[in-house]
């Protein structure tokens, strides 16, 4: 995942970029592939999978830039039928969009890719064909995905919208220890950088993760993406499968996440309108103690009246349970029931001044509804997912009639 602090320049290939051989150069911007006769060079190729590598995508990111930049093409060609072009205030918007789920500006992020030889011009190329395509399809389709207001009437009966997508992803939490925030961190971007594969973060995850879930090698069940802060959801919704997240802080902790899979739902649970959930104060903090007590109580209960039964032995005042708006829910608690399945604990955060208590959470339900308020959110979500099928069946047309030749 792109960050400037932690790209380093590629000397090799700067050095190749600058002063190319005569054949090299000849091979490098000579057409690999050709579409109505538009050339998409290797060198296109080459710049686009290097920038696709540098923003998380793993596996064949050669094949996944050539097949970006044929439907690139093809999508320009059907917005030059059409009259469509992008300005320079457009596409500096949609740059500044694009790098912000960095957490930069567009000047950091093209500065961050000119670091490992990726041409500013790639990225605008790259910005430029998503806009145009917009502009396509809104010209083509908007008016034929008009959403009638007995569309909207069905999805709020059934209390399921389409509002985005569902991720499959794994977490490895790394607790932060107070006087060691410098090296946890130290550790955590080595790792990020470092794992590879599936397999590696689950054993990263066995090693090194403090969450519920580390027993599983950090793997989570699917789940829709407006379950995570946004700051997560966003961040990972610009990965590729097999992708991590630079480190995320976190209250006394830091956070990776791996992608695993994703996918776009036809219907999603509304939104979470309210917690309900319990939490018990077990002295000792976050000592290999009391970790050991709390791994025995989450093995020995399945409800949350299992735990309010088990929490007698305690002061009164160490247990509670509610039902909170999500609003009004404490952030650090809210972060972690974003990932609970109901009847799941998580067992990192502390509390007291020193830390002198691990919160023992338990996650016993969500209130979830849709009301008359959401109607114009349902409306907008069922309008965008109409114009993406429009849209990614117009690009398969016209990929079909297209003449494409590969070199």
């Amino acid at each position: 995942m792109i960050r400037a602090d932690l790209l380093k320049p590629l000397a090799c290939a700067c050095l190749l970029l600058a002063f190319p051989a005569a054949t090299t150069a000849q091979s490098l911007y000579s057409a690999a592939v050709t579409i109505n006769g538009s050339a998409v060079t290797y060198f296109e190729i080459e710049q686009r999978a290097r920038m696709l590598e540098l923003i998380g995508s793993l596996g064949d990111t050669s094949g996944q830039a050539r097949g970006d930049l044929v439907d690139d093409r093809v999508r320009q060609q059907a917005a030059r039928a059409l009259g469509l072009t992008v300005s320079a205030d457009e596409l500096q918007t949609g740059m500044t969009e694009f790098a912000q789920r960095a957490n930069m500006t567009p000047e950091q992020f093209t500065e961050a890719l000119s670091k490992d030889g990726v041409y500013p011009e790639t990225f605008q190329d790259f910005v430029r064909a998503g806009i145009l395509w917009r502009k396509v399809v809104q010209t083509r389709f908007q008016a034929k995905a008009f959403i009638s207001e007995s569309e909207i009437d069905t999805a709020m009966a059934l209390g399921t919208t389409a509002v985005g997508a569902s991720i499959l992803v794994s977490e490895m939490i790394i607790p932060v220890p107070q006087g060691t925030e410098e090296q946890t961190l130290e550790l955590a971007n080595a790792l990020s950088k470092r794992l590879r594969s599936f397999d590696d973060f689950e054993e990263a995850a066995l090693t090194y993760s403090v969450a519920s879930s580390r027993g599983k090698g950090g793997k989570l069940d699917w789940m829709p993406i407006t379950n995570l802060p946004p700051q997560i959801g966003d961040r990972i919704m610009t990965m590729q499968v097999g992708a991590i997240t630079p480190p995320i802080r976190l209250p006394n902790a830091v956070a990776l996440f791996q992608l695993r899979g994703i996918r776009n739902n036809r219907t999603i649970a509304a939104k979470t309108l309210a917690y309900d959930y319990a939490t018990l104060l077990l002295p000792g903090g976050q000592s290999a103690e009391t970790r050991k007590v709390a791994d025995k109580l989450a093995a020995s209960i399945d409800t949350c009246g299992d735990l309010l039964a088990k929490s007698a032995k305690y002061p009164a005042d160490y247990f509670a349970q509610q039902v909170t708006p999500v609003a009004k829910v404490p952030k650090k608690i809210s972060r972690e029931l974003a990932n609970l399945d109901a009847n799941e604990v998580s067992t990192h955060l502390s509390q007291g001044e020193n830390g002198d208590f691990m919160v023992f959470l338990m996650l016993c339900g969500r209130t979830n509804s849709l009301s008359e308020g959401n109607r114009e959110d349902v409306r907008m979500a069922l309008f965008n997912q109409r114009m993406e099928a429009f849209g990614s069946g117009y690009l398969q047309e016209l990929k079909g009639d297209a003449i494409i030749v590969e070199q």
